[in-house]
């Protein structure tokens, strides 16, 4: 697995320079991913190796990075070999490759490899991410005590990697609820808008409003209307998709943006929703919420257009006596 070189003091500063130098780029992803892969190809001998971090968020596509020396060589059983590893230690639900060499064939079977190093990183019961090594022979740690400094040192940049994620995840996100903020939203309904124009793709803005809101707080106080934005919340996360994004907008509003989803097919579970919950049990008070939804079409182009669409889907939900959905269904549909 090493290069076949006697280990001295030198070469111990040379590895510590390796990954201090490290430090610079941690806040840019594709720079520290390719000087990484250049520490790899120094002091490890591989057919392939590959390197995830694991996000805070966990709403997010796993990308596993792969550099392979092969052009035969079947990723995507690295990929599942791969993450099947990494959801021992956390679910993992998004997978994706990104192969950094360019003249790869990609092939469902590849050459068969003699050997698979897979390395977890873990720091206080948390999934830093991890790194693989595959090799057409035996992987040998021949230089234990070389191997085990290296692997640390490598811990090190994914401790520093992890913690710059959390602290930008944790921008990204409202104190109470534990939901995307209203500045994710933006960013994610403009990202949602360009890709359903470039790829045709269809999908749903939908608005929930609690009802009554106001008087919930008049009446029981600020501390049970923070509980009831919080039972909510975890209504909403447990109904929807994984693949469905929901944030507080702000206040009482809660919206959620629904990819490769109509209007028309949204209904289904928007009704569910409500209806979830008019039942639950708020410490015994009932409460109902108002939706409203739009989704990206012909006549919606822009991210402002469908936000004024399901706002006034929600308006006429409040208008018409509150505890309902309205949906906007265009003709085409």
């Amino acid at each position: 697995m090493m290069n076949n070189f006697d280990i001295n003091n030198n070469d111990y500063i040379d590895i510590i320079n390796d990954f201090r130098n490290l430090i610079d780029f941690i806040n840019y992803n594709d720079v520290l991913i390719e000087k990484m892969f250049h520490i790899f190809e120094k002091y490890f001998e591989f057919n392939c190796a590959g390197i995830f971090f694991n996000s805070p968020d966990i709403y997010c596509t796993n990308t596993l990075n792969l550099l392979i020396k092969n052009k035969n060589i079947n990723n995507k059983l690295i990929e599942q070999n791969f993450f099947k590893n990494m959801n021992q230690y956390k679910q993992i639900i998004k997978t994706k490759v990104n192969i950094i060499s360019s003249n790869i064939i990609n092939s469902d079977e590849g050459e068969h490899f003699e050997d698979e190093l897979i390395i977890p990183f873990l720091f206080q019961n948390k999934l830093l991410g991890g790194i693989c090594i595959v090799s057409q022979n035996e992987i040998l740690k021949t230089d234990i005590k070389t191997y085990n400094f290296l692997i640390n040192e490598f811990l090190s940049i994914f401790k520093l990697k992890y913690l710059y994620s959390e602290q930008i995840f944790k921008s990204s996100v409202d104190g109470l609820t534990g939901l995307y903020n209203r500045h994710q939203f933006d960013i994610n309904l403009n990202q949602e808008c360009n890709r359903s124009q470039r790829y045709n793709a269809p999908f749903t803005l939908a608005m929930i409003d609690i009802d009554h809101f106001k008087n919930i707080n008049d009446t029981y106080g600020h501390q049970f209307g923070d509980f009831v934005l919080k039972e909510i919340s975890k209504i909403i996360q447990n109904t929807f998709r994984k693949t469905d994004i929901v944030f507080r907008y702000g206040g009482e509003e809660i919206t959620i943006i629904m990819p490769e989803t109509n209007s028309e097919n949204a209904i289904l579970p928007l009704e569910k929703l409500r209806k979830k919950i008019k039942k639950h049990n708020f410490n015994g008070k009932n409460v109902t919420v108002s939706i409203g939804a739009a989704d990206f079409n012909n006549d919606i182009k822009t991210s402002n257009d469908i936000l004024k669409k399901a706002d006034e889907m929600l308006y006429k939900a409040k208008e018409n006596g509150r505890n309902q959905v309205k949906v906007f269904l265009p003709s085409s549909h």
